[in-house]
């Protein structure tokens, strides 16, 4: 009796442990968060749907900013939201109804005789370009999140499911409470923290969601906004004066965010080196844009990879559409661009250009790491056979010609080792 009596124990036992483990399973899977796209909301809701929810918002304006001042308060906004507990296509339309730069409130009726978002890009934390659709109301809350803002992750836990969002975030201007502008009241600050907020994965203030995005490649095509902010952009942000976007921008530097990042940069670009070992020379020329950083470098790390600085001249002037995109370009004339890795070896497998389009002491010893060079393989859903290695070798004869170096030589003979049947282009 005793020997069965401990094997039913252990049994008991076992039985116990299993089905914990089989719970805390389930409940891991469960509550996994997915990824997925954003909702389409002018196809998605009809109008009657949106302009509801939109009276429903506003009927909260006065316990969102007790004192009725909404300058730069879309973290307010934001917070609020996540409280309603809404489900996933409620939150994601909510979201769309208030500007996150200014506060202001964005009537969706506007949209039937203008528009109340545009497509924009703006970097992440790891310097990837991520392409994407803001509500906004107006142009210049453009400009200031493309230069100010980060985008970063957020795991929103809704009530029908747990959904990762891309966001658009700042440091958090409560880490030194005195800094922050007279005329922004909204912010509760606790301990160096808004408490009227809430905090991406990497501890980053959330201002707005950023609807419908992905890693930007050249197609993206942002060139109007681009144009319209450009001198914007340009200011420095002591120099900007009027409106609810400057108010954002000396918000969003209280803790020097921009400052801070702009010395990264200028860390990284003493350290980089061009294709001959030497250091990195600037691609930007004029004051158009030509998808180089905010110091005028090809030195992107992700998304499209934009390292191959060509000179653009109006025999040049077809490279955009040449690969398989609109007339861009030809606005480039008589200016230098940050072509992407793909665009670049499909124009060159296709036989185009003149063979002395490219400004070498302007490209990264980078664009011929393996890791990157693995971009060159497709472009846009228009790649043709073994554009990588035209695009390389077209690469390395151009820079060789005008400087016989051997730092080059050995990147590139490193490179072609990691692939077979790769005869080298230099003789």
């Amino acid at each position: 009796m005793k020997f069965n009596k401990k094997n039913i124990i252990k049994s008991s036992i076992f039985i116990i442990l299993l089905l914990s483990f089989l719970c805390i399973l389930m409940y891991s899977f469960g509550n996994k968060c997915i990824e997925g796209f954003t909702l389409d909301i002018e196809n998605d809701t009809d109008m009657t749907e949106r302009s509801e929810k939109y009276e429903k918002l506003m009927n909260d304006f006065n316990t969102i900013f007790p004192d009725r001042n909404r300058n730069s308060g879309g973290p307010q906004f934001f917070k609020h939201i996540v409280d309603m507990n809404l489900n996933k296509h409620d939150f994601e339309l909510y979201n769309s109804f208030y500007c996150g730069v200014s506060g202001s409130p964005v009537d969706p009726k506007r949209g039937q005789n203008g528009n109340v978002y545009d497509y924009v890009i703006v970097k992440d934390l790891e310097g990837n370009d991520i392409y994407g659709k803001y509500y906004r109301c107006c142009w210049p809350c453009l400009c200031d999140i493309m230069k100010y803002a980060k985008v970063d992750k957020y795991d929103a836990n809704l009530n029908d499911t747990c959904v990762t969002y891309d966001v658009l975030t700042i440091k958090d201007p409560c880490c030194d409470e005195s800094k922050i502008p007279d005329s922004v009241s909204s912010f509760k600050c606790e301990n160096g923290k808004t408490q009227n907020g809430v905090y991406s994965r990497n501890g980053r203030l959330i201002f707005a969601l950023f609807y419908d995005t992905k890693i930007a490649t050249e197609s993206d095509d942002i060139s109007d906004v681009l144009e319209r902010c450009s001198e914007r952009m340009d200011t420095d942000p002591d120099d900007l004066s009027g409106g609810m976007g400057d108010i954002f921008v000396k918000l969003s530097l209280v803790c020097k965010d921009n400052n801070d990042e702009i010395s990264d940069d200028n860390k990284n670009h003493n350290s980089l080196k061009n294709i001959y070992g030497e250091p990195l020379k600037p691609c930007k020329t004029g004051t158009k844009p030509g998808s180089w950083d905010n110091d005028g470098y090809c030195s992107e790390k992700g998304g499209g990879v934009h390292q191959i600085c060509m000179d653009v001249t109006e025999k040049r002037s077809d490279f955009s559409i040449e690969t398989g995109q609109s007339d861009w370009s030809k606005d480039r004339v008589g200016n230098n661009h940050c072509m992407c890795l793909g665009a670049w070896a499909l124009y060159k497998a296709k036989g185009k250009g003149d063979n002395n389009e490219l400004v070498c002491d302007s490209i990264p010893d980078m664009s011929l790491n393996p890791d990157y060079v693995g971009n060159w393989n497709t472009w846009n859903g228009n790649e043709l056979d073994d554009q990588i290695i035209y695009g390389v070798d077209s690469m390395v004869k151009q820079c060789y010609n005008k400087k016989n170096s051997e730092y080059l030589k050995e990147k590139y003979d490193n490179l072609r080792s990691e692939y077979s049947d790769w005869n080298s282009i230099i003789v």
